[in-house]
């Protein structure tokens, strides 16, 4: 099997298990987009007793093209560790809620909870899988946001032609929790800031990419796509 049949299989297979999980398709136009759509947002932060205050300090953005192995790509190699310390710290966050350490007295909040660090945790597997590999492709780009160098938000993307494919988007499990349960350490608008990224990147250095779709499961990412301009699928 030569390379290009091996891209286009392990594409097929991430697409086939992301479109299992229940969610919406959407799709941007980027020739609608304004300015004010996709400019840098500041950070929400949760802090004592679930009160929230903007941060000064705007989120960054990092985006990892897979061109070259993980032994030869820096940045590879350390997205690859986020990655296995995401599914680490899920484990044991799990683990937690299972044994009572963490406290979710409210049932349907819990069984939330759990569904999505488990979605989260099911895709933090997939793009490990992916990243800490010897595939190389430069049509599979990474985009990561972090606030003060911590990853919060990472989404897996592949470029065909004229679009961009967002196949996976995954969080800090931490953060999962933090903003479901209110609690100190929580972050914001991290998704909002990541696909506003990701426009500002094509617009800026991929300029032939003119479309950009994704499948989405939670309902919190669809509102953050939709609110800069992404709709339904045709298809759909």
């Amino acid at each position: 099997m030569n390379k290009k049949t091996r891209f286009f299989l392990s594409l097929f297979l991430i697409t086939l298990s992301t479109f299992s999980i229940a969610g919406n398709n959407l799709t941007l136009e980027l020739s609608t987009i304004k300015d004010q759509d996709i400019r840098s947002i500041h950070p929400i932060l949760i802090g004592e007793n679930g009160d929230t205050t903007i941060s000064e300090t705007i989120f960054s953005n990092e985006k990892i093209i897979l061109d070259k192995p993980i032994n030869l790509h820096e940045a590879r190699k350390n997205l690859a560790e986020t990655l296995k310390s995401f599914v680490t710290k899920t484990k044991k966050i799990i683990r937690d809620i299972k044994d009572g350490s963490i406290a979710i007295p409210n049932e349907a909040l819990k069984n939330e909870v759990m569904l999505n660090l488990r979605n989260n945790d099911s895709f933090l597997k997939r793009t490990l899988s992916s990243v800490d590999s010897s595939e190389v492709s430069e049509r599979y780009k990474l985009y990561a946001t972090k606030l003060k160098g911590k990853t919060v938000i990472i989404s897996q993307t592949t470029t065909f032609d004229d679009e961009l494919y967002v196949s996976l988007v995954m969080s800090d499990p931490d953060n999962i929790i933090n903003n479901s349960l209110k609690l100190n350490g929580g972050i914001k608008r991290a998704s909002v800031e990541n696909i506003r990224g990701i426009v500002r990147d094509l617009l800026t250095n991929d300029p032939e990419v003119k479309t950009i779709s994704a499948h989405v499961v939670s309902p919190t990412l669809e509102s953050n796509y939709r609110r800069i301009g992404f709709k339904d699928s045709p298809c759909d």
